[in-house]
């Protein structure tokens, strides 16, 4: 099979680059469409945990082309590549196909095939709320900081996920985008409380994979969602002299909430449940015209500290 025309030797698959071998691939097996079987969702599944959805009777599937992300075939039966994590699969989870359809996968970086000197492989040395305090204990659908090395500073090159369900959301830290990433614990892991009252669920892998293919993992116990947890949906505008102010917008806000950015308690000009006026800080270690990346967090009495996801940057006055 030729390889698409942006692969080059030597190359290391970018998400893109993967994407298009998987393309290849479908066109290569006649592209499947409609049919009576629905491919699982193997994300984040071990290879060996795929293998073995993909070969129950009832699936009526087989396994196609393993791939890893430095592009180099992957052997699914051999005991050393049981643990790589699927980070990709060709035809979709939930697409209907014909009996018989192979499913192709890309997993992370089997032992030999060669990495990206550049993405050495992730770490993780603790979890953390979102304003920096260690814990391992976190509720549904609540933010949470991951911290390590070697992360990507790109959002969508961080696969995280809790015991294969994959993250909420996933985005760097804008302030240290390769040490500490921001999450949210998503809703519909299996064993873990649905509603307030439920017990926790302790021992819940985190598992992170980025471009390097090798995962990092940790452990933490979930805990039942919190009723009206706050949220931040933007801030505006995007950039901000210090001494002016900025407007963050969300939900579940309350008129004791507090605002830090840059870990900078900031001053607030007014507050209802869905709007928050806040004024940046002057920061000593930033001159005047200078552009920086900053945090920026709401604390609301009662629950979780919140970060907004997005792009915000301090300019020096």
């Amino acid at each position: 099979m030729a390889l698409p025309s942006q692969v080059q030797p030597g190359d290391v698959m970018s998400s893109d680059l993967i994407n298009a071998i998987l393309d290849a691939l479908a066109q290569l097996q006649g592209g499947p469409g409609g049919g009576t079987q629905t491919v699982p969702n193997l994300f984040g599944s071990l290879l060996s945990e795929a293998r073995a959805i993909l070969l129950q009777p009832g699936r009526q599937l087989t396994l196609g082309f393993t791939l890893d992300v430095a592009g180099a075939a992957v052997d699914p039966l051999a005991a050393a590549n049981a643990n790589l994590v699927v980070l990709n699969q060709s035809p979709p989870a939930q697409m209907r196909v014909a009996p018989g359809t192979p499913i192709n996968l890309v997993v992370s970086r089997a032992a030999g095939s060669v990495p990206n000197p550049g993405n050495p492989p992730p770490t993780i040395s603790r979890t953390e709320t979102v304003s920096g305090v260690a814990s391992t204990s976190f509720a549904v659908n609540t933010p949470l900081a991951i911290v390590g090395t070697n992360f990507s500073a790109t959002a969508a090159q961080n696969t995280v996920t809790f015991n294969n369900i994959p993250a909420a959301s996933v985005n760097p830290d804008p302030v240290d985008p390769t040490r500490r990433l921001l999450v949210v614990v998503p809703a519909g892991i299996p064993g873990a409380p649905a509603t307030g009252g439920a017990p926790p669920l302790p021992g819940v892998t985190i598992r992170i994979v980025t471009p390097n293919g090798t995962p990092a993992t940790t452990q933490i116990t979930v805990t039942a969602p919190v009723a009206a947890q706050p949220t931040i949906s933007n801030v505006t505008p995007a950039a901000q002299l210090e001494g002016n102010n900025i407007t963050i917008t969300g939900t579940n806000f309350t008129a004791s909430a507090q605002v830090r950015i840059r870990g900078t308690t900031a001053a607030i000009v007014s507050a209802n449940a869905t709007t928050i006026v806040a004024t940046v800080p002057n920061f000593p270690d930033i001159p005047q015209g200078p552009v920086v990346s900053a945090t920026v967090i709401v604390s609301v009495p009662g629950f979780s500290d919140i970060a907004y996801t997005g792009t915000f940057n301090v300019v020096g006055a």
